[in-house]
């Protein structure tokens, strides 16, 4: 299944995207995710146990590159509930300015509530991630709660910020705004 936008593609995550995806999240940018794999082989046996679990793990395509990764995980249909996590835009350079989060949050968000019928989306933010608990707020997102010492990160307890958006709180206020967001002029490479 593949999700496609204006300027982004969503396509399932394979197996051959364990290179990529290992550099993605051994990089930087990654600093804020959940420790993984740290070779290809374990990156390759973590990609292979998610297609037995039901969890819908993407990767990002821009210009027909991959540029990033995304999914929805603890898909849960009793409740209509799931994660919606693992964000990381690998490819910063390629993406420049172009709006390929808010895009890529959009595909994901009318596949979450439109497909699944899903009632809520949420997830767990490391409180040193500002940027992306500031984005989430903006965006909608109502705070829910705080786990404290709830990551191990570089050796310390680390909290995280509880954020969840309900189906009608994505329609009425956060899909207006991603939508403003991405037909803003990017001065990105966008063709």
């Amino acid at each position: 299944m593949k999700l496609a936008g204006k300027l982004v593609t969503l396509r399932p995550l394979v197996i051959e995207d364990a290179a990529i995806t290992l550099r993605w999240r051994l990089s930087k940018r990654a600093r804020f995710l959940q420790r993984g794999a740290q070779t290809e082989e374990e990156q390759r046996a973590w990609i292979a146990s998610k297609d037995r679990t039901g969890e819908l793990n993407f990767i990002i395509e821009f210009k027909g590159e991959p540029v990033g990764m995304t999914a929805l995980h603890e898909i849960s249909q009793q409740n209509r509930s799931a994660i919606m996590g693992r964000l990381l835009i690998g490819e910063a350079e390629k993406v420049g300015s172009a709006p390929v989060f808010f895009e890529t949050e959009v595909l994901l968000c009318d596949y979450a509530f439109g497909q699944l019928k899903l009632h809520k989306l949420y997830g767990e933010i490391m409180e040193d991630n500002i940027g992306m608990i500031r984005t989430r707020l903006y965006l909608g997102y109502k705070q829910d709660g705080f786990l404290r010492d709830h990551f191990i990160f570089n050796g310390s307890y680390k909290g995280a910020i509880v954020v969840s958006l309900l189906e009608d709180e994505y329609r009425t206020v956060c899909r207006p705004k991603l939508v403003r967001l991405i037909a803003l002029p990017s001065g990105g490479p966008v063709d």
